[in-house]
């Protein structure tokens, strides 16, 4: 049963991932191509997906060819003036020309095996009309030269019969204005943004906002410390003595609770008319090492006995340690669920016994919450068999917590409490559209504070390239977020579309932020960049985006 439901989450997971990628790449590259058509700039082909063409689709009345391809990682628009058509015809090449009701060229055979209706050697061709001058192209036919007038709206034919529209210079992105060619590369991004303020909108008014006047409980999670003992409607009256009477008293209380490093929760509640009292042990949480107590019952949240010993210890929970890296062998023991932790040692070597969680709270707090470099070990007892083993502070492997800048700049904070009871929600139309711009300016501004840790002089380097992820890194995220429910996952689209927008600004060349950046240099400098040069500058950069993207990958697969 077990392997059915993984392999069930994981069908679902990659559904999920090629509709996500899909729609946020699709709506990008639509984007791009609703402003670009608008200035009538010739766009050859609309592609959702890479790779091979499963399907394609070109009206009569379309200058677009439609397709979905293969590989689900991307999509594109093609637009005229990306790429250098214009040697596509060698002068002395054999031709076949094709012509329309009005004795204009409206087909340019380059198959030598098509039949024509006249063919011959090109001595003279131009297709591009810079100046807006009529298109013509000249063929030796038999010893003598004709020069015929081309049609606008003529197409090359490949083999295969394999078309593509002629693009005259004014129907390219680069014969355009310089802001007009701007707003084409902004509007990707653009669609991003909107995509995911939507997306917010949808999530806000399907949840409400907090109903903060009130202090009942409008959910109880499970496999948390409340779950079993509170229930969804109960009434808090006090929390350690002090009345409640909002949800606001509740957080405010419970914080200041949290913030003496106390974990222990008195809660008097009324339900059905009757008034209750229930003792709660918090979980904690230490996001800057990895380490919780999340997961264990109430009474293995307190100092305990470990088993077979007179010693007492802290049992542990769910861990993700951040391990620092070091040559040193002597540090190579893995702290791991169900140890029991009963000393630290941060930095000068003093081991420190522990009595409880509100205790190392307060030495992480004191000790490794600031923007200096901190190692933290601990002596901890592992299971060996039927017996603890005990693992000395000198055999742990050190830990590396992560600084404040890191933490804060993810909004994440340091020392998390929680019994895991919610608010109740209501409707309120300006709070949820509120609650909407709110969620997307946190993704927004979220991406800039990466790059600064990224690229930024620090004298604490904690994030680096080894830190991104990959379409390997976002499929294993979104088969995380499906099992905490759709809003979740719709959520985390958001944030992803956001990402993807704000990524594709950056002045990077073969990027739409590089494009802009040509754009502007133009506008500053009144010159305009070689075409071919900026052609091999793209190429350059793609291949380095490409190395990239491989390392990230590797760095996925290995995360995995």
């Amino acid at each position: 049963m077990f392997l059915m439901n993984e392999v069930a989450l994981i069908i679902l997971s990659i559904i999920a991932f090629i509709v996500i990628i899909s729609v946020i790449i699709a709506l990008h590259e639509l984007g791009h191509f609703i402003v670009a058509t608008k200035f009538k700039v010739l766009c050859y082909e609309y592609s959702i997906g890479m790779g091979p063409i499963i399907y394609k689709k070109k009206s009569e009345k379309s200058e677009t060819q439609f397709s979905i391809r293969a590989i689900p990682l991307g999509g594109y628009v093609s637009m005229a003036g990306e790429d250098i058509l214009a040697d596509d015809i060698k002068k002395e090449a054999s031709v076949g020309i094709n012509f329309d009701d009005d004795d204009k060229v409206s087909e340019i055979i380059l198959d030598p095996n098509q039949d024509a209706q006249a063919r011959g050697k090109c001595t003279d061709i131009d297709l591009i009309g810079k100046d807006q001058d009529e298109l013509y192209i000249t063929l030796d036919v038999d010893g003598e030269e004709n020069q015929y007038i081309v049609n606008q709206n003529a197409t090359y034919i490949f083999e295969k019969n394999s078309r593509l529209q002629i693009a005259p210079y004014e129907r390219t992105i680069d014969a355009k204005p310089v802001w007009q060619r701007i707003l084409v590369y902004l509007a990707g991004p653009l669609m991003n943004f909107i995509l995911a303020i939507f997306i917010y909108l949808i999530v806000a008014f399907s949840t409400g906002v907090q109903d903060l006047s009130s202090n009942k409980i409008g959910g109880v999670s499970e496999n948390y410390p409340a779950y079993g003992i509170l229930q969804e409607g109960d009434e808090i009256k006090s929390v350690n003595g002090k009345n409640i009477s909002s949800w606001t008293d509740y957080q405010n209380v419970s914080s200041e609770i949290y913030n003496r490093y106390e974990t222990t929760l008195t809660l008097k509640i009324v339900r059905d008319n009757e008034e209750k009292e229930y003792v709660i042990e918090a979980y904690t949480g230490y996001n800057s090492i990895g380490l919780s107590n999340y997961n264990l019952n109430q009474e293995e949240l307190k100092l305990q006995t470990i088993p077979g010993t007179d010693v007492k210890g802290l049992k542990v929970g769910v861990v993700g340690l951040r391990y620092k890296n070091s040559s040193d062998e002597k540090y190579e023991k893995n702290i791991t669920k169900d140890d029991y932790i009963t000393e630290i040692v941060i930095d000068n070597g003093e081991k420190i016994a522990l009595t409880s969680w509100g205790q190392l709270s307060k030495l992480l707090k004191e000790k490794t919450y600031d923007k200096e470099s901190h190692e933290v070990r601990f002596t901890y007892y592992h299971k060996n068999g039927d017996n603890y083993e005990k693992i000395d502070s000198s055999e742990c492997k050190i830990i590396e917590p992560y600084t404040s800048e890191v933490l804060e700049s993810q909004n994440i904070v340091n020392i998390t409490n929680y019994i895991g009871i919610k608010s109740t929600y209501h409707f309120d139309f300006l709070g949820c559209v509120g609650q909407a711009f709110s969620n997307f300016w946190n993704d927004f501004t979220l991406i800039f504070r990466t790059l600064k840790l990224l690229i930024a002089p620090s004298g604490v380097r904690q994030i680096g390239v080894q830190n991104l992820s990959s379409f390997v890194g976002i499929f294993a995220m979104i088969k995380k977020y499906i099992a905490s429910g759709f809003l979740t996952l719709l959520s985390f689209a958001a944030m992803l579309s956001v990402n993807i927008g704000i990524v594709n600004l950056l002045p990077i060349p073969a990027l739409d932020g590089g494009k802009i950046l040509f754009a502007l240099i133009e506008l500053i400098t009144k010159k305009k960049l070689p075409k071919k040069v900026e052609i091999i500058i793209n190429v350059v950069f793609y291949v380095l985006l490409l190395g990239l993207l491989v390392y990230v990958t590797y760095n996925d697969i290995l995360r995995l």
